[in-house]
């Protein structure tokens, strides 16, 4: 793995732990951290830059997901009512 492709790589997994640390939810927590650190285990010996690439491009739509799970939580509202309060934001641009 070229130097550049590994320090991007450990940057992603500490903000993706980073990131998990943050849910407030004991099992959510748990379970973030620990399907991260056996992710990456499981793929560190990929040596195709292809195949890393892809990883890199999957863990970056995960990381994604995590943030917007972690904005939604700290609002305070049910999943089914912040999706009805953003479609009507949309709505009304």
């Amino acid at each position: 793995m070229a130097a550049s492709s590994r320090a991007q790589v450990l940057d992603l997994y500490r903000a993706m732990l980073r990131e998990s640390k943050h849910f407030s939810a004991y099992n959510y927590r748990t379970y973030a951290v620990r399907r991260i650190r056996d992710a990456f285990r499981e793929n560190k010996n990929v040596k195709d830059p292809v195949e890393i690439q892809a990883l890199v491009n999957k863990a970056k739509r995960d990381l994604g997901i995590i943030r917007r799970q972690m904005f939604l939580s700290h609002c305070g509202l049910p999943g089914n009512e912040m999706k009805e309060r953003l479609q009507a934001n949309k709505k009304s641009r």
